[in-house]
């Protein structure tokens, strides 16, 4: 309890107010932008000189993860893996999000995680300029057709 509210205290994740405008904020569509079916392939890349976020379990759970991502030759790539994630009830999945943070906020679906046989995994590809949204937030969704985000259960900055 007393790292999380270090780390809310220090912007590392989100506060109350954050998650409460995150529920409720327009979100962004990335007409260019695309969740990848087949993830094993992309799980080997070598992120070195990505930018990473170390996802802290924001439920006090002992679920963990790891994001990368990096803007290349005009098309932003994000790379997330997390592990020790319950398995969510049938009509229930984990979604991963990007937000911008900084003056006006975004929100972003990046889609649906996939199970992996290491944990789940979420790999984003699109064209789009995505380099200022340095926030990932993995969540817990209930499939009833609202799209704003659920449950927070993974968040960290992208540095």
């Amino acid at each position: 309890e007393s790292i999380l509210f270090e780390a809310r205290e220090n912007g590392l994740i989100m506060n109350d107010g954050e998650i409460a405008a995150m529920a409720v904020a327009e979100l962004e569509v990335d007409q260019e932008g695309r969740p990848v079916e087949d993830v094993q392939g992309y799980l080997k890349t070598n992120v070195k000189d990505w930018w990473s976020a170390a996802l802290a379990d924001v439920t006090g759970g002992d679920s963990y993860g790891i994001a990368h991502a990096v803007l290349k030759t005009g098309s932003f790539t994000l790379i997330a893996q997390m592990g020790n994630l319950p398995e969510p009830a049938s009509e229930y999945y984990y979604e991963g999000w990007i937000v911008r943070r900084e003056g006006s906020l975004a929100v972003l679906s990046l889609g649906r995680l996939q199970k992996t046989e290491n944990g789940y995994a979420l790999v984003y590809l699109t064209d789009a300029d995505l380099s200022d949204h340095d926030f990932f937030v993995l969540t817990l969704e209930s499939d009833d057709g609202n799209p704003a985000p659920g449950e927070h259960i993974l968040e960290g900055i992208l540095k």
